[in-house]
């Protein structure tokens, strides 16, 4: 059996950037753990929750960033 790897990081919604013409809303997360504390990411804040109902984060929110590398196909 083949297991999967992957990274589980803490985190907190630090602000929500307002979208730019064309593009989506931002969600801005500091990440809590790691080398760097000033670690920051930004995603699109358009999610779908467990029931397929669309979501979108809020500032303050505690999240899990779920790292996993892309799997290779067959001819990497």
């Amino acid at each position: 059996m083949h297991h999967e790897a992957a990274n589980n990081l803490p985190g907190t919604v630090e602000t929500i950037i307002k979208p730019i013409q064309g593009e989506a809303e931002k969600a801005q997360i500091a990440i809590e753990s790691g080398d760097d504390p000033n670690q920051k990411i930004r995603i699109a804040n358009i999610l779908v929750n467990a029931r397929g109902e669309v979501v979108s984060l809020k500032r303050g929110a505690s999240v899990h960033i779920v790292v996993r590398p892309t799997p290779k196909t067959p001819t990497e």
